[in-house]
């Protein structure tokens, strides 16, 4: 006959060696799972938090980030004039003048009244040196707002300087020309931060 604490260390051997199984059964589940099937994909950020996040990185100057942050929202709003607009302020940042009009122009198809990038688009042209073109775009910005708003007021000042200009280069053909190409942009149009 067995002994009573023979048959009891079997059980006891028994329990645990099935404690054993069923913990490894358990703990082999979890890690496969864990290390073997996909993970589910970040949780997407809304547009508005990208575009913030986005803004803010052109901001700081960190426009190779800003550029990828902007192109991201593009890939899941592909007519976002926001996102269209800025990207035209990282190319204008980059001195890419011709790439910086194409994105304002898409902005502009997507949404003609889209003021930022009348704004921007203004601040190419005169850039560009094409001040009859960035007239043009300043007065269908100034369309947009009440007279007095100071966005208007600056822009106003700024359609009067390119008016000026163009009588003047009208009157001096030559010598105007080659006072716009020595004149710097202001200071703070090439500094790293959006216009608006």
């Amino acid at each position: 006959m067995e002994s009573m604490g023979n048959r009891y260390s079997k059980k006891a051997l028994v329990f645990t060696a099935v404690g054993f199984f069923l913990g490894g059964l358990v703990a082999g589940s979890l890690l496969t799972r864990t290390f073997f099937l996909p993970m589910s994909p970040p949780a997407l950020l809304p547009l508005s938090a990208q575009l913030e996040e986005a803004h803010r990185l052109l901001d700081k100057g960190r426009i190779a980030d800003a550029e990828k942050s902007y192109q991201a929202i593009l890939g899941r709003d592909p007519g976002n004039p926001e996102a269209l607009t800025h990207l035209g302020n990282v190319a204008f940042q980059q001195e890419d003048l011709e790439r910086a009009l194409r994105n304002y122009e898409e902005a502009l198809r997507r949404d003609p009244s889209y003021a930022h990038a009348l704004w921007d688009k203004g601040l190419a042209l005169r850039a560009k040196g094409d001040d009859a073109g960035a007239i043009k775009a300043w007065e269908a910005f100034v369309r947009l707002f009440p007279a007095d708003s100071s966005d208007v007021v600056e822009v106003k000042k700024w359609i009067a300087e390119a008016q000026a200009r163009l009588a003047s280069a009208s009157s001096n053909p030559e010598g105007s020309a080659k006072k716009l190409l020595l004149k710097k942009p202001p200071k703070g149009l090439l500094e790293g931060q959006s216009s608006k």
